[in-house]
């Protein structure tokens, strides 16, 4: 992202904002200018400042900057509890590593409250037995929370048979094992982004108070969205999209092609897959 389009969002967006997430879905350590946005959020009054890394890019210099100007919670990406299901499922990222940078975040931090630290895991086949280690692991590292999310099938990544059916024996065991765990060990447990008995896709909480920022500019209102339609970009103010046609139009339940609501994880078991992006 660069330093105009974020310079727009903290003028427009961090004033009205709850909680501003850096980043969704992409790797924020990546940005030459993280320490200089990562600032502005801390200086923004923002009460809720989240970052989501994978840790593979931790350096003890961006250590000092998250120290600096830390965000409330700091979001570790963690898909298995030993370096091999961990790398295989992260393109050969090494946990050992990732795990020995948080240990130096973590004593560095001393007894200060933020950031507080968080393991996120994307649930799949791959890694739903280690689920109960990973707390573990969490717990060793001195992170607070785990929090489990299903894995999302988008189309052409061919991932829909990973997706972990959380009605299984074997997936309700292992999320309560882990549940247990987490409980004698101190550490919160979500198991987020639970399959939703609504029977639609509308009333959507996403459309009334959450949004999604791309580094170009533009503006989705879901991590589910189709990103070759967005609803606006913020060179056009936030406001104006924010009130503009097409959010009204979504809010009214009004869906068409090429919505993803109809198709939305939340409403389908994660039993379609869904079009994130053009191949």
């Amino acid at each position: 992202m660069s330093d105009e389009i974020f310079q727009k969002i903290r003028a427009e967006v961090f004033p009205v904002a709850r909680t501003v997430g850096i980043s969704c879905g992409a790797e924020p350590l990546t940005n030459p200018h993280f320490t200089k946005h990562l600032q502005a959020l801390f200086e923004s009054g923002v009460p809720y400042r989240q970052m989501v890394t994978n840790g593979t890019l931790l350096t003890e210099e961006l250590i000092g900057s998250i120290l600096e100007y830390p965000p409330t919670s700091l979001f570790i990406s963690i898909d298995g509890a030993n370096r091999e299901t961990h790398g295989s499922i992260r393109d050969g990222a090494d946990l050992d590593m990732i795990m020995a940078m948080i240990e130096k975040l973590v004593a560095r931090r001393g007894k200060r409250t933020f950031p507080m630290i968080g393991f996120s895991t994307t649930l799949q086949k791959h890694n739903i037995s280690q689920l109960s280690d990973i707390v573990r692991l969490a717990g060793k590292a001195g992170a607070l929370s785990v929090g489990a999310v299903p894995l999302v099938p988008y189309e052409g990544l061919n991932t829909l048979d990973l997706v972990v059916d959380l009605n299984t024996l074997e997936a309700s065991e292992e999320i309560s094992r882990a549940r247990l765990i987490a409980q004698k060990l101190g550490v919160e447990f979500h198991l987020s982004s639970e399959i939703s008995d609504r029977e639609s896709a509308h009333p959507c909480p996403y459309l009334q108070d959450t949004l999604f920022i791309d580094p170009d500019g533009s503006i989705f209102p879901c991590p589910y969205w189709n990103t070759e339609h967005p609803l606006g970009n913020i060179s056009e103010g936030f406001h104006k999209v924010w009130t503009g046609g097409e959010y009204k139009r979504l809010r009214n339940g009004n869906f068409s092609t090429p919505d993803n609501c109809l198709q939305c994880p939340e409403t389908t078991s994660r039993t379609v897959e869904v079009l994130k992006a053009k191949q």
